[in-house]
Order: C-alpha cells, then structure tokens, then sequence
C-alpha cells in the first residue's frame, strides 16, 4: 500500500553532491533501479567496505527479486547496487530539473520505471528557498505518492497526491543548498506530460 503525507513546506538541511560515474549504464536501468530496488537498500550503504556479494550471488539476489530478466539489465542492477552501497549515493543522471526548469513527455518518459507506474525524477542542486513543482498528467483515479528525497537517502519529505485533478503542485523550502531528487510511486498506470520547477516566493507566476 502507498502511504505518503506531508510533503508541502518541508525543511530541507542539506545534501551531498554527486559523485561521478566510472562507466555508463543506461538510464532505463537507473530509474528501474531507483524506482524499484533502491527503496529496500537507501539505509544499508557503507561508503568504506567494497560490496560483498560476488557477481554470481548478486544475479540471483536481483533475479529473484526482479524475475527473468535478460543477463545485461541483471548486470546494470548489480552496478548500481554496488554503486549505491560503497559510494552512499544515486547513480549519476545526465539530466537535472534545476538547469533545465522545464520537462516534457519526451524527457519524462526517460524517467518513467518498465512498469509505467512510477518516476525518478533528479531535480538537481537547489538553493534556498520556496521552491514548486508543477506536475500535469496525473491519472485522478490512481493512488500517488510523491517522496522528496537527498542524495544521503534521507527522506525529507513524502505527501499523498490529489486525486481529483490532473495538474497539481508541491511546494518545498530549503534551507542549505541540497541535491534532491522526487520519486513518484502509483497504483496504477500513470503518464506525466509536463514537470516544471518554479523558485522563488508566494507571489511569483505560475505556470498557465
């Protein structure tokens, strides 16, 4: 069951930066990841030990949790838990809503896990501040939750979204400059359209 509330006004206290990736492994397999597999290992990094789990025994692991998937995407998953558990951080993404402000569909769809029912969306370093996200293309019948998430894993925040409308917005403050990142989960299919971040206070222009 999705359970999410209080997102709106959170206080966010700060992040660690990105690091850099050594290889390329696709984006599919990332949102994939961090949509799916991630939820159950944001707690368990280390940041000093190497990851234990020998390649054979880190296929079965995700197998038996992701069922049969080809050979290449159970080999991108293990990269990116073993990324994940020594590096204490989301595998980087080429992509950040901060730099670009605004995504539609042709992006979103990038984001968006195998199963159509949830998003990873890198929302990039933001400073401090009120900041909004405007989201169109919300299915009104399905259940969604948002969860507003640092780079440490730290779960800043985390609301049930309205189920009446399309379009809705979530407003957030910063405090200290932070990396943040949105995962949107749902009960059902759902296809965002349209994704924008608006800075600044109560009285600037939302988007039409």
């Amino acid at each position: 069951m999705i359970g999410c509330k209080g997102l709106a006004l959170v206080a966010v206290l700060g992040g660690h930066p990105i690091m850099a990736a050594s290889d390329g492994i696709p984006i599919e397999s990332v949102v994939a990841f961090n949509t799916q597999c991630a939820r159950c290992h944001e707690g368990e990094c280390s940041g000093r030990m190497s990851f234990h789990l020998a390649e054979g025994a880190a296929d079965e692991h995700i197998r038996r949790h992701g069922g049969a998937l080809p050979l290449e995407t159970v080999r991108d998953l293990g990269g990116l838990l073993r990324y994940m558990k020594e590096q204490c951080a989301y595998y980087p993404l080429p992509l950040a809503l901060a730099t670009d402000r605004s995504w539609a569909r042709d992006t979103l769809d990038r984001l968006r896990d195998p199963g159509g029912t949830a998003y990873f969306l890198p929302l990039g370093r933001l400073g401090p501040g009120l900041h909004r996200l405007w989201i169109d293309g919300l299915n009104p019948g399905v259940r969604t939750c948002a969860e507003l998430i640092a780079a440490d894993f730290d779960l800043v925040g985390h609301e049930d979204l309205a189920q009446n409308a399309e379009r809705l917005v979530l407003r957030f403050q910063v405090d200290v400059s932070a990396e943040l990142f949105l995962r949107i989960r749902a009960q059902g299919p759902i296809t965002l359209t349209r994704v924008e971040l608006i800075t600044g206070g109560a009285n600037a222009t939302d988007p039409e």
